[in-house]
């Protein structure tokens, strides 16, 4: 049996509006995969029903290494710092790899 993989999955809640803007930080970064979902709740900012652009919240999952976990996260303090409403929250995680073809490497 293969070995569990440790990594980060690192969720980002934050609104559609600025899911754009997310996803070019994350691919200027090497993060090629992640997985985005509709989303609707309250919170600090109020009911976000999902009905209008500018109160629809998404959910962003990105399974990565801590090293880059690490430089990814400077980039997302310094958006909350700019006031862009974004809430980070960082688990530990086992995966199970896919196989990997003989000769190729891992590209984390």
């Amino acid at each position: 049996m293969r070995r569990l993989e440790q990594k980060k999955l690192l969720t980002l809640i934050t609104s559609r509006a600025l899911e754009k803007m997310i996803i070019e930080t994350l691919r200027l970064r090497g993060v090629g995969g992640y997985t985005v979902v509709q989303a609707s709740g309250a919170g600090s900012s109020g009911l976000q029903s999902g009905m209008l652009e500018c109160d629809s919240n998404i959910l962003i999952y990105i399974i990565l290494s801590e090293a880059r976990l690490v430089t990814l996260l400077d980039d997302l303090d310094d958006m909350m710092h700019r006031n862009y409403r974004i809430k980070v929250i960082v688990t530990d995680i086992s995966i199970l790899p896919r196989k990997i073809a003989r000769g190729s490497a891992s590209d984390e």
